[in-house]
């Protein structure tokens, strides 16, 4: 009684190891390969700055370095492909050594059989988002400032969100002009309850100004209902004040943090502040919603590759069966990709975008399971 009350558990450790093996085997092969890309598209980039002067040379270990600092964030991006892959393997390797129909006849479901992996890789999800998704973050940041220091321009034409406001800052005639204002206008190019603070050429405050609204002229701005309150605290109140600035020539920008250099648990509260301040928040939260689903979306992947690769009893390897189960696992992928991009734009609901492919997987999977399980 005993041996056949442990037989399941055994049957259950055997196969769940055996998953997890094929799926690392599968995801250190993918982030080796991402990782060599990578390495050598920021030495292409490197060598392509020819005539910059205001950027510094990155060495070879410093562009090892930028590249090691991404290996975090594709592991990421690399988990769904790689437990595809994975799975599929595994599952192949079940169908040739005639596991799965032992187990089958044996009187197990394959329910039964998957139910264990699929638990196991559901707390490999929650490890991703709450220990690796903090991890990567933190290494993307310092990443974006050794990119903005070897290969790009500051742009300074560009306003910068905080939880403060929006905030400019530029160098004119000499003086350094730092602009606050807590509403701006990218296609008027106005701004509402403005602060302007105007520092002389040793940094030293020269003066502040004051206005309820602003708006941004082609080679300065004019501001409304100002208030100037100058190094001695003098304060006079003008209706229409003139300051020269480089006004930007179209539209002012609003550049905000990327989703992927916030914290996890930092991310609910920024995006509570873009909508309080007016700013388009579906990017950020769709990012916050796929992270929600990336459990869901592995234990998708297991089903999607399970209810294809066993559907058949046969030991030879189908090759159509496993490109088929290749197509639906990425093309499942791609979709939620372009739903991003329509979310992103507002063309559709970020829930929808966000939730929708993987959902979308996950019955799809449960379903052809419960199918293949169901007596005929």
């Amino acid at each position: 009684m005993y041996v056949r009350q442990k037989q399941p558990f055994i049957i259950y450790k055997y196969f769940t190891k055996s998953l997890i093996q094929y799926f690392l085997i599968a995801l250190f092969s993918l982030v080796a390969l991402v990782f060599f890309v990578d390495l050598i598209e920021l030495f292409r980039r490197s060598a392509n700055k020819v005539g910059v002067t205001n950027l510094e040379q990155a060495n070879f270990f410093d562009i090892l370095g930028m590249a090691s600092l991404k290996i975090t964030r594709n592991i990421e991006q690399i988990l769904p492909f790689a437990m595809l892959i994975g799975s599929i393997s595994c599952f192949n390797q079940w169908r040739k050594n005639n596991y799965y129909i032992i187990t089958r006849s044996s009187g197990l479901s394959l329910w039964k059989i998957i139910t264990p992996s699929l638990l196991c890789f559901f707390i490999f999800g929650i490890f991703s988002i709450t220990v690796l998704n903090p991890f990567s973050t933190l290494l993307n940041k310092k990443f974006e400032n050794l990119q903005s220091i070897f290969f790009e321009y500051k742009k300074i034409n560009n306003f910068s969100f905080d939880t403060k406001g929006f905030w400019m800052k530029q160098t004119t005639n000499g003086n350094t002009i730092i602009i606050n204002a807590y509403g701006v206008n990218e296609d008027l190019k106005t701004l509402t309850d403005v602060n302007i603070f105007i520092l002389d050429q040793n940094a030293k405050f020269e003066k502040k100004v004051s206005a309820k609204n602003a708006k941004f002229e082609k080679s300065y701005i004019k501001l409304y209902d100002a208030r100037i309150t100058d190094s001695r605290t003098l304060v006079k109140s003008l209706k229409k004040y003139n300051l020269i600035i480089d006004s930007p020539s179209n539209n002012i920008g609003v550049s905000v943090l990327e989703p992927d250099t916030i914290f996890i648990i930092n991310l609910p509260s920024y995006i509570l502040n873009m909508k309080k301040f007016g700013l388009n928040t579906s990017k950020h939260l769709i990012h916050l919603f796929k992270l929600i689903c990336q459990p869901l979306l592995l234990i998708s992947m297991i089903l999607l590759s399970a209810s294809l690769m066993l559907r058949s009893s046969e030991r030879k390897v189908e090759v159509g069966i496993v490109s088929l189960s290749l197509v639906v696992g990425f093309s499942f992928y791609f979709i939620g990709d372009f739903m991003f991009a329509l979310g992103s734009s507002e063309r559709l609901h970020p829930i929808l975008s966000g939730f929708g492919p993987t959902l979308i997987g996950l019955f799809s999977g449960c379903y052809l399971i419960s199918d293949i399980d169901e007596p005929k």
